[in-house]
């Protein structure tokens, strides 16, 4: 999302060694400052960022007005304006068609109030700038955590229970998510390359809880009473499942640690797994389904090593020594008076 309040200004010289880059006067009520205020100053790649020291953020509201006469892209468009930050959303179409999209994901995302008023209007009331990332992420791998015990416990028992609440925790996950994605869109300035780096996390976790969800709603829908009359595809599914599980939370945890060496051993291990996983449902291939289960367990891998992929970058913060070189650029000399 661009910036609310954008303003050109140039560089100027303040006395004899110092330049400057003016704000507006009215932004200072914007940003919780005053005259004399201390702010930090970040040189990056091609761009200076100006952050206020103070703990206190004032929010900028932001709005949106969106429109489609289908319930389920309004709903998709409802979402899409949460996850980029909008604090009030304008629903230009009849309350009821409004009403019945928004109440389709209202228990996905997090602060959404529905307002009374002329017009169908959600307001979201969520702090970003005090929601912890972390904590964020690691609420998503205990719900994973939960969803892959519950499939295991499912090839065990044959219990289709446990696959209904797997679909059910998979709206607790993309509650998690839709709000991890909203404070990384609307405090990403703090750190873009972090930024960058939480937003694979956390979409990662969310595909990795999509599969289970795929996988639970396949099993449903096809009715696999087979898996528990042939007794050994059902131990296979299990302890496919358990492996997966086994995978994701090492990668997470090598995240979390910023462990190398167990980052290095999730991606290493990455085509080992695959391969057992086709090799082990080859037997089981005459079952209608099988391999669309599959498919969604090595789609779980490869999530997972994305995330080992992040733990890596993590881990060379720690044990790397980054350099800063800044670049010399011949300026034109000012013309003497």
């Amino acid at each position: 999302m661009e910036a609310v309040l954008t303003s050109v200004r140039k560089v100027i010289r303040i006395g004899e060694r110092s330049i400057g880059v003016t704000i507006p006067k009215e932004w200072l009520s914007v940003l919780g400052i005053s005259v004399g205020a201390s702010v930090e100053v970040t040189l990056g790649p091609g761009y200076l960022l100006v952050k206020p020291l103070s703990t206190i953020h004032p929010k900028i509201t932001q709005s949106i007005r969106i429109k489609h006469e289908d319930e389920e892209t309004l709903s998709r468009l409802i979402i899409a304006s949460y996850i980029e930050g909008f604090d009030v959303i304008s629903v230009d179409e009849s309350k009821d068609l409004a009403r019945k999209a928004f109440q389709k994901i209202s228990m996905r995302l997090p602060g959404a109030i529905a307002m009374e008023g002329p017009t169908f209007k959600l307001k979201i009331s969520v702090d970003e700038f005090n929601t912890d990332l972390d904590e964020v992420i690691g609420a998503m791998k205990t719900t994973l955590s939960m969803m892959f015990d519950l499939i295991t416990d499912y090839f065990m028992t044959g219990d289709k229970s446990k696959l209904q609440e797997i679909i059910r925790l998979d709206d607790d996950l993309d509650r998690l998510h839709f709000l991890g994605m909203r404070t990384i869109k609307r405090t990403a300035f703090r750190d873009p390359s972090q930024a960058i780096n939480n937003s694979i996390i956390i979409k990662s976790l969310e595909h990795i809880g999509d599969t289970l969800d795929r996988a639970s709603n396949t099993i449903l829908n096809l009715g696999f009473d087979e898996f528990h009359k042939n007794g050994k595809c059902k131990d296979v599914f299990r302890d496919i499942f358990s492996k997966v599980s086994s995978y994701v939370s090492k990668a997470v945890n090598a995240l979390t640690s910023s462990n190398l060496s167990l980052a290095m051993k999730v991606l290493i291990g990455r085509e080992e797994l695959t391969r057992e996983i086709l090799n082990n449902v080859a037997e089981c291939s005459d079952i209608p389904g099988v391999l669309a289960i599959a498919h969604e367990a090595i789609v779980g891998v490869y999530e997972a090593a994305e995330i080992a992929e992040v733990a890596t970058i993590r881990a060379l913060m720690t044990v790397g020594k980054p350099e800063t070189v800044l670049p010399k650029i011949e300026m034109p000399q000012e013309p003497s008076e």
